[in-house]
């Protein structure tokens, strides 16, 4: 339908828009509680002459948070029915990072967003840290380790092997969970902007105000973190944040993070870790059931082993590839929606609390005054910025066409695959495989020579190749072919088919990798191996970064 314009002001008649779109139907809302009172009630006493601001703000409103409040409490703040009184936020001259999201999303997985882009780099750097020193301190005896026999060139080595995968994983997840929480102690977290702790709760004018000049907490942000989710180019004031930045600063500076990738990444992560720590500590493990091997007869130590040795392949194959392979669907399907939005994306579609309810709040029965009516308005005094000249191109339709035709393609370079950028992969998936690598450091020293030369190799290989290898096959084989998510029976049948598939994959790096290191006796057979798998492995992942730069550019 085409937009009607009142003829005195030029501004788009939006009630009688509104009201004429067909299957109008309050309740498919994608507003919540937390709406209620922030964009709901904080306009209650509002005009209908009241503007939006873009100026800059006053200096009691100019308010940022620590990223350590944000995350307090595992992300309770990022949940629909978390807290709604106070204000966390202290006076700002600079905004670190300005967090846009909506929230009809799932706080847990915003949250888990949020530790992945700033917490995971940290995690990854002190995890491989700890394990390079508790492996060091093992090699030289200050601190006990244990026997394990390394296979190298069909020749088996009696060496020292320790904890430095543990120690690695729980250093990770340590750092991961509470490090914002330790730079707030040294006064160096990240400062963000979250509306619901950087807007007065209690102070109804003060709160309104704030609401109204959004834009000038944009113009203070130094960069603009977008929480994408697949409903969030269908709300009106995500879709006013982002035309605000693109006004200010056009994508410089942006990073958009769907929120279903860091549970995809971590699960692979984790999974890895869980088989690596039970792969490594099986003796004791049997040691623990069965006491010492010297104690039992030979068959009940091969039926241990055979039952131990199905418990590791299902744990394996059920934590280590289905449960990831469930998530990655998971991405991928609501990452396959993105080009549409983006393609048919409109901001006259974009729900608003206010028209959804009718203008009548749902708890207080109030008059809502209209805040479709107040963007537009204010999109319109924005006309140069968007159209770039003085034509009377109609700005509504200057914005879409600049997210349909500008914002659409460097969007899509950046999150609309299934390759994961390797930085980001660096930080997860390749951490439990490097600090189980280090694990070899003993064997190394002890061995030399020759021998210490094909571990070190085989580490490289694992950490580099094998670690982004898993996540890279695993949420590409997850996106590839047809997808069914409507039938549970269907849903499962395809989980199960691509981990099988992506299984495979992975049995085939592995064996790449740790056969002719173990089995093959000329050194050059593993140095062969090991440059046609880092070749491929180099070009995807550089040609991925290139396509992230040209669409940063």
């Amino acid at each position: 339908m085409s937009e009607t314009v009142d003829a005195q002001n030029g501004e788009p008649h939006v009630d009688k828009y509104y009201w004429q779109k067909k299957d109008f139907d309050p309740a498919c809302s994608v507003g919540n509680s937390f709406d209620f009172q922030i964009w709901g009630r904080a306009i209650l006493g509002g005009s209908e002459d009241r503007c939006l601001t873009s100026g800059p703000l006053a200096a009691n409103l100019r308010l940022a948070v620590s990223l350590d409040k944000v995350l307090h409490r595992f992300g309770r703040e990022l949940r629909r029915n978390g807290t709604k009184n106070g204000c966390r936020g202290t006076q700002a001259e600079r905004i670190g990072t300005f967090i846009s999201h909506d929230w009809g999303s799932r706080g847990s997985l915003k949250f888990m967003s949020l530790l992945l882009i700033f917490n995971s780099r940290a995690a990854a750097v002190i995890a491989v840290s700890v394990s390079v020193m508790v492996a060091l301190l093992e090699a030289y005896d200050v601190m006990p380790s244990r026997s394990a026999e390394r296979l190298v060139g069909g020749r088996g080595y009696i060496t020292h092997s320790g904890e430095a995968s543990l120690c690695g994983l729980v250093a990770y997840l340590f750092i991961l969970c509470f490090w914002q929480r330790i730079l707030s102690l040294c006064g160096r977290s990240a400062s963000v902007f979250l509306d619901k702790l950087c807007i007065h709760q209690e102070n109804e004018k003060q709160k309104e105000r704030a609401i109204l000049g959004l834009a000038g907490f944009l113009d203070i942000s130094d960069r603009l973190l977008i929480l994408w989710s697949p409903s969030y180019f269908d709300r009106l004031w995500c879709t006013y944040e982002l035309a605000s930045w693109l006004r200010l600063s056009g994508m410089k500076d942006t990073t958009v993070m769907p929120i279903h990738l860091a549970p995809a990444l971590f699960a692979i992560t984790f999974s890895l870790w869980s088989s690596i720590i039970i792969f490594i500590y099986a003796v004791t493990i049997q040691d623990y059931f069965l006491g010492s091997a010297v104690q039992h007869s030979g068959s009940d130590l091969l039926t241990f082993d055979v039952v131990l040795g199905v418990a590791v392949c299902l744990c394996a194959l059920v934590g280590g590839v289905i449960l990831p392979t469930h998530l990655s669907r998971r991405l991928a399907n609501s990452l396959r929606l993105l080009p549409q939005q983006l393609e048919s994306f409109s901001i006259r579609e974009a729900n608003c609390f206010c028209c959804t309810h009718h203008h009548v709040h749902p708890e207080t029965k109030k008059h809502l005054p209209c805040d479709r009516r107040l963007i537009f308005k204010t999109l319109l005094q924005w006309q140069q910025d968007f159209t770039g000249s003085g034509e009377s191109v109609a700005t509504l339709e200057a914005l879409d066409f600049r997210i349909r035709q500008k914002l659409k393609p460097w969007v899509l370079r950046h999150i609309g695959g299934s390759h994961v950028p390797f930085s980001m992969l660096l930080a997860t998936s390749c951490v439990p495989l490097m600090c189980s690598t280090i694990d070899l450091i003993p064997a190394m020293i002890e061995l030399g020579g020759v021998p210490a030369f094909r571990l070190g190799l085989d580490a490289i290989l694992q950490s580099f190749v094998l670690g982004p290898g898993v996540a890279t096959a695993i949420m590409m084989i997850s996106a590839a072919g047809f997808d069914c998510k409507n039938h549970v029976g269907c849903d499962l049948f395809l989980t199960l088919l691509k981990s099988t598939a992506s299984s495979l994959v992975i049995a085939i790096i592995w064996a790449s990798i740790n056969i002719p290191r173990a089995i093959l006796e000329h050194v050059g057979w593993q140095l062969a191996v090991g440059a046609v798998l880092l070749v491929p492995t180099t070009a995807i992942f550089r040609c991925c970064c290139s396509k992230a730069v040209g669409g940063s550019e």
